[in-house]
């Protein structure tokens, strides 16, 4: 397991303390209206999400990290959560990125500097040599943060509930989180800036 540290952020994997913070994020009316078409969860559905996301790093070595912003000589404000789900659970290299801040963290470019980290991440620790998104055409936010971390544009798909813009990224086109500090948990801090 792995903690990523950035200049203005830090980055660790989810673990059972993290049930209410998560099913505050996932109430919160901006995450609601943005991800969850308007439904509200239950405490029951994050704490099964917040399962979800323990096994999914016990099982690929990574996943959805906690995400905090470091404030000076205060507490660390958590943010919300970024990282990856396997697409195919088969194929650890079929990853896609999903990002989930609340709203007072969004607009002040802590998506962006996430992305960046975990998707340098992905291609520096775990040799991953893509990585997808699928964002709501009319999710502005979402496709410009996106198009800052490096992906590009490659097509509309349908799903269940609407089309969505598949974005990919790749080690050529990433752009890379400056000052990326990677801890492993049996190890010590490195610093790894290729």
């Amino acid at each position: 397991m792995y903690i990523l540290e950035t200049p203005r952020l830090i980055l660790r994997p989810p673990s059972h303390s993290d049930e209410l913070l998560l099913h505050g994020l996932h109430s919160d009316p901006f995450v609601v209206n943005a991800i969850r078409d308007g439904v509200y969860p239950t405490i029951e559905q994050s704490k099964a999400a917040l399962l979800q996301f323990i096994s999914h790093w016990q099982h690929h070595r990574f996943g959805f990290w906690i995400v905090y912003i470091k404030n000076e000589g205060q507490v660390r404000q958590f943010a919300g959560y970024c990282g990856f789900v396997c697409e195919d659970p088969e194929d650890q290299n079929n990853v896609e990125i999903v990002t989930c801040l609340h709203l007072a963290a969004s607009g002040k470019g802590i998506a962006v500097e996430a992305g960046r980290a975990v998707v340098q991440f992905a291609f520096d620790y775990l040799n991953i040599n893509k990585v997808t998104g699928f964002v709501r055409p009319c999710n502005a936010r979402s496709l410009i943060k996106n198009l800052k971390i490096g992906f590009v544009y490659v097509g509309d798909v349908i799903f269940e509930k609407g089309i969505r813009r598949r974005l990919e990224i790749s080690p050529k086109t990433a752009v890379k989180c400056h000052g990326l500090r990677v801890f492993d948990c049996r190890d010590t801090w490195s610093t790894r800036n290729p």
